[in-house]
């Protein structure tokens, strides 16, 4: 997931289509249940916020790593 919104260059304040991250990532082989759950745990560690339109903000920068 970091390496897909890496190469999307998200920043803070950034919204980015949902779509633009789980196309990609389900033809690499991951469940739409393991973007969903991906995507939760980094709202809750307030990374980013699902918004509606099936879009993310991102609220902080990415974790080094």
């Amino acid at each position: 997931m970091f390496e897909r919104l890496r190469a999307l260059k998200a920043l803070p304040d950034m919204s980015i289509n949902v779509p633009d991250i789980g196309v990609p990532l389900t033809a690499a082989g991951f469940t739409q249940d393991d973007i969903v759950e991906v995507l939760y745990a980094l709202e809750q560690d307030k990374i980013i916020a699902l918004l509606p339109g099936n879009r993310l903000l991102m609220l902080k920068e990415l974790p080094v790593g």
